[in-house]
């Protein structure tokens, strides 16, 4: 099974890292972390659902 505690975690950091304000990478996925997700995916040409998804996930490893 995925982790999601650490899996979120990762998320964050890697936003933070390319200077979207995620907040603290604690894992859980508030509304700060949902509006830089919504943000990154405005600006990689995503929908911004704010929803971690598989794509989302996918162009986030691509920036680490």
């Amino acid at each position: 099974a995925v982790d999601m505690k650490k899996a979120v975690q990762n998320i964050q950091a890697i936003l933070n890292k390319n200077g979207y304000d995620a907040g603290n990478p604690d894992g859980v996925m508030g509304q700060r972390t949902k509006t830089a997700i919504a943000a990154f995916q405005r600006e990689n040409g995503m929908e911004p659902t704010g929803e971690a998804d598989e794509k989302l996930v996918r162009a986030l490893l691509e920036k680490k």
